[in-house]
């Protein structure tokens, strides 16, 4: 379900939440404030394998955490971690409490107080199938048509499952749960994007799950939709920094640095970096 952030979650519904607060005072563009204080705050969400914390070191790691160590080092700069919800995180951002975010799906409200960075990532949906006995030979809305299918609760892949003819959906609160209904048999298929299908083979092989193939076209969103992006404070104050941003991500999905990067995390198809490089500097 590539984590809730699709939901567009509104501003004020961060309020709840209490921020942890940061000293603006100086710098007057977001570069400068990342080079003079030698740190670029990430607003942490905690999604594997986004970013997440390695339960032995307790160090922040994930595909995300890494690409933005590098970045970060061409600044003279060292990441710090500020775990917030996720709609915690986007209003932090926006209010420069936070420098930038984890990568976000483009929405047109969250355009309104973020500036986009260009895409980093394809987050492709695909059909899972339980791998010992799957009870669907092709992923089509015509196989799953009438099925038990399993999505996470709140996702874009419950618009997904909507759209199948008579499909009995089965929402769970985590893509974990999601992955062991299907695991044991519970449901005929689940519908997840396939970074978290490989993250959850790799770190537990015995779970029964494996790719069938991608969400049928007539019910997937286009991909340009579903692409990663990061999101920084909106306006002028992050031009520079967006610069020196989109620049580095265009160079490392070029010279095959992001790709080593998402292969620690079991992201090895091709479909991840498909147009990446290629595609522009902002969202069209």
């Amino acid at each position: 379900m590539h984590r809730l952030p699709k939901l567009g979650i509104p501003l004020a519904l961060a309020g709840l939440v209490v921020l942890p607060a940061f000293s603006f005072g100086g710098p007057n563009t977001l570069l400068a404030k990342v080079k003079s204080t030698h740190q670029l705050v990430i607003a942490e969400s905690a999604f594997a394998p986004e970013d997440f914390q390695n339960p032995k070191t307790k160090q922040w790691t994930g595909y995300d955490v890494n690409i933005l160590r590098g970045f970060a080092k061409t600044l003279g700069a060292k990441l710090h971690m500020v775990p917030l919800p996720f709609a915690s995180s986007i209003e932090a951002v926006a209010s420069r409490r936070a420098d930038i975010t984890i990568d976000i799906y483009y929405t047109p409200q969250r355009a309104k107080v973020l500036s986009y960075s260009r895409p980093m990532l394809n987050y492709n949906d695909v059909v899972a199938v339980n791998s010992a006995h799957p009870a669907l030979r092709y992923d089509s809305v015509k196989a799953l048509h009438g099925k038990k299918i399993a999505v996470v609760l709140g996702s874009e892949e419950v618009t997904e499952a909507k759209k199948i003819p008579a499909a009995k959906i089965k929402q769970y609160g985590s893509v974990g749960e999601s992955f062991l209904a299907l695991s044991t048999g519970r449901v005929a298929a689940d519908l997840q994007p396939d970074a978290d299908v490989s993250w959850a083979h790799k770190q537990n092989p015995s779970l029964k799950i494996k790719i069938l193939g991608p969400v049928p076209k007539n019910i997937a969103p286009p991909i340009k939709t579903l692409r990663g992006y990061y999101g920084v404070p909106k306006g002028a104050y992050s031009h520079t920094f967006l610069m020196k941003l989109d620049a580095y991500l265009k160079k490392i999905a070029s010279n095959g640095v992001e790709q080593r990067i998402l292969n620690r995390y079991g992201m090895k198809s091709p479909i991840f970096l498909k147009g990446i490089a290629q595609a522009p500097n902002f969202y069209k």
